[in-house]
């Protein structure tokens, strides 16, 4: 095998893989301040990447541009959900919580499914075509460096808020203990909702960045429920620097196990992966015991 194309290969991987961890930092956040774990999370993904082909196809719209109409709807349905749906389940069972998300999948997978056919779709940008040569090593197409450069942006800005904002010590003292957070005068619920809307806002950012790169069907949501809670998990639960390094490594390796093996071996390798962390490091890759 030419070191072009593994080079090629590991490039690709930590290009798509800036956006894993962005998806899996959404998940993070919000169990970090409500505990809650979405189920739908890929789903709300999937419905992002659904209304980018709507949009092409009745106006023509590019995708990247389809991003200005799903960041701020995709905020707005956050803020509902939260208000209306999840906050009144913050103090139910674990089990509660999780069909209640199950409910909603099913809901967003049958209504695409009703609406689209069960077809598998993609929808075009502006730089699916071109490509950027570096050097006499490899060439990558356009559209997986506006990927990188925009998740990369995008998810080490949000960590650099956790870290460095009064919003973000909030965030981090709620993670720690609600209740001390509460009685220090934390407007605790309202913090719960401003991240619960950023986690789903990620979603439609997310969504018009892999139009073109990956194929989308109504059941693609759980495909990328999974991926989400495995970089949760890979970086080490609750920790954010950890899960947008899991995405990073989560990328690398599919991309190499489709190039190396191929075809359903090769999809399956990241999940070998993550079981093997589960069995020598559970605690995840910069999480502590």
């Amino acid at each position: 095998m030419e070191i072009t194309v593994v080079v090629g290969a590991v490039i690709q991987g930590l290009m798509l893989g800036s956006v894993y961890g962005l998806i899996g930092l959404g998940i993070t956040m919000v169990f970090a301040v409500t505990g809650l774990l979405n189920f739908a999370h890929g789903d709300f993904m999937s419905l992002a990447m659904y209304i980018c082909l709507v949009l092409f196809t009745a106006f023509g719209l590019d995708p990247y541009l389809s991003a200005c109409v799903t960041i701020p709807l995709f905020f707005v349905i956050g803020i509902a959900l939260y208000r209306f749906v999840f906050r009144r389940v913050l103090k139910s069972e674990i089990l509660m919580v999780v069909q209640l998300t199950l409910g909603i999948v099913f809901v967003i997978e049958n209504g695409m499914l009703m609406i689209f056919g069960g077809d598998f779709r993609s929808v075009p940008n502006f730089l699916l075509t071109s490509i950027v040569d570096l050097g006499d090593i490899v060439a990558i197409r356009g559209t997986y460096i506006v990927t990188f450069v925009v998740g990369g942006m995008v998810g080490f800005g949000l960590y650099w808020m956790i870290e460095s904002t009064d919003l973000g010590r909030q965030v981090r003292a709620i993670a720690q203990n609600k209740e001390a957070a509460y009685l220090m005068g934390i407007n605790v619920d309202r913090v719960q909702m401003i991240i619960f809307a950023i986690g789903i806002t990620l979603l439609g950012l997310c969504g018009p960045l892999l139009t073109s790169i990956l194929t989308m069907e109504p059941y693609f949501g759980l495909h990328l429920t999974l991926f989400a809670f495995i970089t949760f998990v890979m970086g080490g639960v609750g920790n954010f620097l950890g899960t947008l390094v899991a995405g990073y490594v989560l990328g690398v390796t599919e991309s190499i196990g489709m190039l190396s093996i191929g075809g359903h071996y090769g999809a399956a390798l990241p999940y070998a992966l993550f079981v093997l962390l589960l069995i020598f490091r559970p605690q995840g890759i910069l999480g502590t015991r």
